[in-house]
């Protein structure tokens, strides 16, 4: 089941068909008793499956999912005011088991766990083969009203809640036909709802919505629901010593002596100490890297073990952070750098093209509208200027070119 606060279905914000999917199936994991959120850990072939993503674009698009749902920030309003929230905390990527772990934003568990009231709950299975992303959320704010039949929503009002701005879909008629039109084919075919809509003048264009809320008996036959996708069970500890031995070259990754290694350390020191080791002696040793480290022998888990006693992975982790920071402050310097020089070339170029721009418009006048244009222009000069232009000083032609040649610009901007 899943199972929301009003105050969360009546947010504004939009996502994606597969986003809402991801969304809604980590919702319907959550165990009426949870009083905290869990980490959900799934395959990365199961993820996309639920995602409906293709196959071969399994990695890159569940990591631009994932990224989206961190990133994207939507707007709760709730008795105790506004929250700024996304969806989740963390997406951690297990590269060696080819799994992917999901975290809620702690910040949402008023809105999901231990919910008493002000809720709205229906079956996921209703929600999973909808394609189009509105089609999901009217759904939801349906759902949320079924027992009363009907709900009124203003047009801006359902703008918002959809995450649709001005932009799309500006006009009623293209509205009406790529969104309500749309959800309102897809519910009535796939899901326990159906309704109709009845559109309200305000002024003179439609200002309201009403929709007629039917519910609807679904047999059990009539949607194809999915195997549910089972968590891979994990404690904090051994998903950590996992991510660890992910980290090992593919090679030592099934030795028994190496595991002990890591195992002992791990107890010992706690997963960052172990992982920079382990980063330090992918570095350095030649067994992974041959040639690597002259004079040395090429054993591996010797190599480890040396950098988990003496923690050789810590000097080595802040020297290439250190030269990290430095080389991506050169990059700033060169990227601003360049950007000055090209802001001064595009400089010298506008002005150049102003220069034979206004030489142009010098050209077609005749002798006496160009004396015009220089005694308007003597005119307008800054006194000390033409004062200096008087007295023949050096550089005093060419202020008054310039003074000429803005006047002829203003004139061509006019004309």
């Amino acid at each position: 089941m899943v199972v929301k606060s009003n105050f969360l279905i009546e947010a504004s914000y939009k996502l994606s068909a597969p986003e809402q999917r991801v969304i809604l199936f980590l919702v319907s994991m959550i165990n009426p008793n949870d009083e905290d959120f869990r980490e959900y850990v799934f395959p990365i072939k199961d993820f996309a499956e639920m995602a409906g993503i293709k196959h071969k674009q399994e990695y890159a698009q569940t990591e631009e999912i994932t990224k989206s749902l961190i990133g994207r920030a939507f707007t709760i309003h709730s008795p105790k005011g506004r929250l700024q929230i996304s969806w989740l905390s963390s997406a951690e990527y297990q590269d060696g088991k080819g799994a992917v772990s999901l975290k809620f934003d702690s910040k949402l568990k008023p809105f999901l766990l231990q919910l008493k009231e002000r809720f709205t709950k229906y079956g996921i299975e209703q929600v999973m083969r909808l394609k189009s992303s509105y089609s999901i959320r009217i759904y939801e704010l349906l759902k949320q009203y079924e027992k009363f039949g009907k709900r009124i929503f203003f047009m801006e009002d359902l703008r918002s809640k959809l995450g649709i701005s001005y932009s799309e879909y500006p006009r009623y008629g293209n509205f009406k036909q790529r969104v309500l039109s749309i959800a309102q084919e897809e519910i009535a075919e796939k899901t326990d709802l159906s309704y109709d809509f009845e559109e309200i003048k305000v002024g003179r264009g439609v200002g309201k919505i009403r929709f007629i809320i039917n519910s609807k008996a679904v047999e059990k036959n009539q949607i194809t629901q999915a195997e549910p996708i089972q968590p891979i069970p994990a404690t904090p500890e051994s998903d950590e010593i996992s991510k660890l031995i992910a980290l090992l070259p593919a090679e030592y990754r099934g030795k028994e002596s190496i595991k002990r290694l890591i195992l002992s350390s791990f107890e010992k020191h706690g997963f960052d100490y172990v992982a920079r080791n382990i980063e330090y002696a992918n570095d350095g040793s030649n067994a992974v890297k041959p040639g690597v480290s002259l004079g040395k022998g090429s054993n591996y888990r010797v190599y480890l073990a040396k950098a988990l006693v003496g923690d050789f992975g810590l000097p080595s982790r802040e020297d290439r952070e250190a030269n990290q920071a430095q080389e991506e402050k050169a990059r700033q310097e060169q990227k601003a750098a360049a950007l000055a020089m090209r802001q001064a070339q595009e400089k010298i170029q506008r002005e150049q093209e102003n220069k034979d721009r206004a030489r142009v418009y010098r050209e077609s006048l005749s002798p006496e509208a160009l004396e015009a244009l220089k005694e308007e222009a003597l005119v307008r000069m800054d006194p000390a200027h033409r004062e200096a232009l008087n007295r023949k000083a050096t550089g005093s032609v060419i202020l008054l070119r310039i003074a000429i040649d803005k006047l002829c610009l203003e004139r061509m901007k006019l004309a």
